[in-house]
């Protein structure tokens, strides 16, 4: 499968999304929202992306395809109200239950050729997990909040890499023969 890439630019921008928010001192919860938000839709390309090309037939990436109009929407909301947090904070809690929802339904039928299931699973727990301690957190505006999504974006971000390590692993090598030269791609 030759789309490998695709998900490790997701899998780069959730873990770039992470260590920033994670080391970045201060940081204030308004900030992480427009973090997240270009997080949210440049992942939601990707994702829209990627379902549409790894799919043999119409609808067959659904899944991945819906998770990435979510997330696109959700990002141009953030971009649009950054500094509106309450609110915006249960978006989230929603957003990562409807995402991780759609994650496990796109391994339970997954595009044909995808290997790494598992991760495509344990990234759909995990973004559920991440509805329920938001919703669960008394106080969603505190910097506990911020360190949540932090954490999540990194987990998230290393889950999809590995995706990509295995369907990098398994797409055929094309051998491309010419005069004076030989090139061997995945």
């Amino acid at each position: 499968m030759h789309t490998w890439w695709m998900l490790a630019v997701r899998g780069g921008l959730g873990i770039l999304l992470g260590v920033v928010v994670l080391l970045s001192p201060h940081v204030a919860l308004g900030e992480v929202v427009a973090l997240f938000g270009m997080y949210v839709v440049l992942d939601g390309i990707c994702a829209v992306a990627w379902g549409i090309q790894a799919s043999r037939w119409l609808l067959e990436g659904w899944p991945v395809v819906l998770e990435g109009a979510v997330s696109f929407a959700l990002g141009v909301a953030a971009l649009g109200f950054p500094f509106k947090t309450a609110q915006f904070v249960h978006m989230i809690a929603a957003w990562g239950l409807v995402t991780g929802i759609l994650e496990i339904l796109a391994a339970v039928r997954p595009p044909r050729g995808m290997t790494g299931h598992w991760a495509l699973v344990a990234a759909g727990v995990w973004s559920i997990f991440l509805a329920v301690l938001i919703v669960s957190l008394p106080h969603a505006v505190t910097d506990s909040l911020v360190d949540a999504i932090g954490v999540y974006a990194l987990v998230f971000g290393v889950l999809v890499s590995t995706i990509a390590v295995f369907l990098h692993r398994v797409s055929p090598r094309v051998t491309v023969r010419s005069v004076d030269h030989t090139w061997t791609t995945r």
